[in-house]
């Protein structure tokens, strides 16, 4: 069976129930929310009738989401800085299990290898002589941050036959080894049967979603990652030194606690937010040593009136200082951050957007003329109503999945800058195959008490995993009743079945220590590292998406009598009932009974939860008192 998900197993001793942590591979959010965007924009098709002239290259940086229309004639694969492991430059292009809108293909059959992504150069003028000593020259990368391909898995490289009209394979690499560094491959070109115009090459991989029986689980998998494709005259099989010095990291945020919180919220806690230096890294790739010159300016992007065009200006410069850097050698660069905030700027939606733009400056040789593009990098910090520890991009996804989870809950801590209403949060689910894990949850607060979640503020009922392509994939859910927050708080939800809800998880942010899990009565913290894409919303409510539903569906019971004393008759068609105290804690579960014995229960206030595999019940807040 292929092996699809790292597990994590708690058991829990007080129940004798056996439950999990888990984290999968998954889709695709921000791949998710620009594809609906770009095909608006140019459309589903790609010209191909452009023929290009030698040299070819691609190393990615000069892409966003998909490869370059300019080179490439499809837009399967997947262009980031985050799938891929000690990359060659900053940027690769990702073949997974997902198509060109970020979703799993639906064709792919259960526990069987099939060709799924594809990466086709547009025509190529190869009109040539054998003796010109053409080499396709690549960097490749079996698993690297996302899930490893297994060994009936495989990366494949083909040529086009211009005169049979057929694509042949020439090259092929096979799974089952996770890669931590990129390989480099040269595929001699010196068979008349290429030497034509119009040739071109692709990369296509076969890839096997998960046998597993649990349909939650089953999502993108098997990556292939690419880097410096290089299609050119008057090389050698020898030719294995790249002639660059690349930018490998860019810069991170500058808030040191979140990634993103409001704007006013900013302000009100001042520099204390931000670190005082940031940092970014370049290679050389050469084997000579060269002098470097760095920089990095900061642009405030004003998006303060609809009215008028966002306007972008440069508000800071830093910089301008030079290091050798060795052959084959990596530079951390770490500059102090002087840039001074305009905190008396209006910002009428409680939002604002600063730009920075780090770049190295190397020489002006013309063998360097094709890389320039990797030469800079560009990282956006986003001030919206919202906070968040992630960045945006799911690498993982997470949850809580077996026997024994059917109402287990998860909270996600989060301690506000100053006191504010909160409105709703955006979550990103996964999207799996044939959306396995569309289960409604009970959406829900928690106040803080020392260090743990605490009494249930608010809890919304009926509400299940959506999917949209508003900010990154993310779906708003708006509370039932907006509630004023004056410190730490948590946020999360309580399952009603045992399948997996599928959260995006960040693997490039650690929150770990936020993450809180209560299966069997104990709030427990999570032990694996990342950050969940679960964002509370503040100070103003967004209008909700109208293309995505806001689901309310809920069924009631009769709970009687209230007060109780040593019994409760429930009164409704349900599989079962579970009754929490105040604080949110499992203190007793009952089959489809009807009058339940609670004589056991000391004299307070509890939460009675019906529940059924295919409904959603009200709450029932009761008194025992005797």
């Amino acid at each position: 069976m292929k092996r699809l998900v790292s597990i994590l197993f708690f058991v829990v001793c007080a129940v004798g129930l056996f439950s999990q942590e888990v984290i999968i591979d998954c889709g695709n959010p921000a791949l998710s929310d620009y594809s609906a965007k770009y095909f608006e924009k140019y459309g589903a098709k790609v010209a191909t009738s452009d023929t290009l002239e030698l040299p070819f290259f691609d190393d990615f940086s000069a892409s966003y989401m998909y490869p370059d229309s300019s080179k490439w004639s499809d837009r399967y694969a997947y262009v980031n800085n985050s799938c891929g492991k000690n990359a060659i430059s900053i940027g690769v292009a990702t073949l997974d299990a997902l198509d060109q809108y970020g979703r799993v293909y639906a064709t792919l059959p259960i526990g069987m290898s099939d060709v799924a992504d594809y990466l086709t150069s547009k025509p190529i003028n190869l009109q040539r002589n054998a003796s010109d000593s053409i080499y396709l020259s690549f960097f490749y990368q079996c698993g690297g941050n996302g899930n490893m391909p297994e060994f009936r898995d495989s990366l494949v490289l083909q040529f086009y036959s211009v005169d049979n009209d057929e694509w042949r394979s020439v090259w092929k690499a096979e799974g089952g080894e996770l890669m931590s560094t990129f390989k480099q491959v040269l595929v001699p070109i010196a068979d008349s049967v290429w030497l034509k115009k119009g040739f071109r090459f692709r990369f296509l991989n076969y890839v096997s979603i998960s046998s597993n029986y649990e349909p939650s689980w089953q999502s993108n998998v098997d990556q292939w990652n690419l880097d410096f494709i290089i299609l050119d005259a008057n090389r050698t099989y020898s030719d294995t030194i790249i002639e660059d010095v690349a930018m490998i990291k860019n810069v991170g945020p500058f808030l040191k606690d979140y990634t993103a919180v409001p704007w006013s919220h900013f302000l009100s806690k001042g520099r204390d937010a931000v670190y005082d230096s940031i940092t970014f890294s370049y290679a050389n790739l050469q084997n000579a040593t060269h002098n470097i010159n760095r920089q990095y300016d900061v642009f405030d992007r004003d998006e303060r009136s609809s009215l008028i065009p966002t306007r972008t200006y440069l508000d800071y410069h830093c910089g301008d200082d030079s290091e050798n850097i060795g052959a084959s050698e990596e530079i951390s660069y770490t500059k102090k951050f002087c840039y001074l905030f305009n905190e008396e700027s209006y910002r009428a939606d409680d939002s604002a957007k600063f730009l920075i733009r780090a770049n190295i400056k190397t020489d002006v040789a013309q063998a360097r003329e094709y890389y320039r593009w990797n030469d800079t990098v560009r990282f956006y910090q986003d001030f919206k109503n919202y906070y968040a520890y992630d960045d945006g991009s799911a690498e993982k996804g997470y949850g809580l999945s077996g026997q024994g989870t059917a109402n287990a809950s998860l909270a996600y801590r989060f301690d506000p800058y100053m006191t504010d209403t909160l409105y709703g949060v955006y979550i990103y689910f996964n999207r799996t195959q044939g959306d396995g894990n569309v289960r409604y949850f009970y959406l829900t607060v928690w106040e803080d008490n020392n260090g743990v979640p605490g009494d249930t503020i608010v809890s919304r009922l009926g509400v299940r995993p959506l999917f949209s392509n508003e900010i990154n994939g993310y779906v708003y859910y708006p509370l039932d009743t907006a509630i004023v927050i004056s410190g730490t708080f948590y946020v999360g939800w309580i399952k009603t079945t045992n399948d997996m809800l599928n959260c995006g998880l960040d693997m490039e942010n650690d929150a770990h220590d936020k993450i809180f899990y209560n299966v069997s009565g104990t709030w427990q913290n999570s032990i694996i590292s990342g950050a969940l894409m679960i964002r509370p919303v503040f100070g103003y409510e967004l209008m909700q998406d109208a293309s995505v539903p806001i689901q309310r569906v809920t069924t009631s019971c009769s709970i009687f009598p209230n007060p109780a004393s040593d019994e409760i008759n429930v009164d409704g068609d349900f599989s079962g009932v579970m009754i929490y105290d105040s604080l949110g804690r499992l203190v007793m579960q009952s089959g489809d009974e009807r009058v339940i014995n609670v004589s056991a229960l000391p004299d307070g206030t509890y939460i009675v939860r019906p529940y059924s595999e295919s409904k959603v019940f009200d709450a029932v807040k009761i008194l025992i008192m005797r």
